[in-house]
């Protein structure tokens, strides 16, 4: 499961207020049973409501103790066309300051992949972690924070394989054709011999 929720932490100055704002409030993602091939593309919204231009930079830190499935996850940001990052969730360090000026907001589009190539060494495994939004406000006129809290769980809670059963699959689709060729050797067969048994009656 995949969820991020938003707190803030402000820091104003004594005229004029820097406030940085990330949307939605409350969950980003809610991602269930995630594995490998997987990916989630979510959209976060980033508003200045203060009355100061400020500009923005994020940053990633892991809250789990295990960081095996952490440091295999990747992730991709993008502004309108323009792609901010692409790489491991682990490397990701921010993006170059982004500006923004009061009343002002932009989109960012997240996607985070579950590595195809993982094996069943990672199903239970889960990730915690926290993405920072830091506002720094023009001639030290005061910052502002976001944090976005993520927790991925890679367990579908069944205690089998979370990887698909692809020799299964293969076993299936042969037992169908092969039952498909009977049946249709059979039906060809019985309207072979009925066409043969009327000729014979016309004889």
């Amino acid at each position: 499961m995949l969820i991020f929720t938003f707190m803030g932490l402000a820091t104003v100055s004594a005229e004029e207020n820097l406030s940085i704002e990330v949307l939605p409030q409350k969950e980003l993602f809610d991602v269930g049973n995630m594995k490998p091939g997987d990916w989630a593309p979510r959209t976060a919204t980033i508003k200045n409501n203060g009355e100061i231009s400020f500009k923005y930079t994020t940053s990633v830190k892991p809250d789990s103790k295990s960081l095996k499935l952490y440091n295999e996850l990747l992730l991709e940001v993008w502004s309108s066309n323009e792609e901010l990052y692409n790489g491991k969730l682990s490397d990701f360090t921010g993006f170059s300051p982004r500006a923004l000026s009061p009343n002002e907001g932009e989109k960012l589009e997240y996607v985070l992949r579950f590595p195809e190539h993982l094996g069943n060494d990672f199903q239970g495994l889960d990730a915690k972690f926290t993405i920072y939004y830091t506002a720094e406000g023009e001639a030290d006129k005061g910052s502002d924070l976001e944090t976005v809290t993520g927790v991925i769980d890679s367990d579908d809670g069944s205690g089998e394989s979370i990887l698909p059963n692809t020799a299964t699959n293969m076993f299936t689709f042969l037992v169908i054709g092969v039952l498909l060729i009977t049946v249709g050797s059979i039906t060809g067969l019985l309207v072979l011999y009925n066409k043969k048994r009327k000729d014979l009656d016309k004889i």
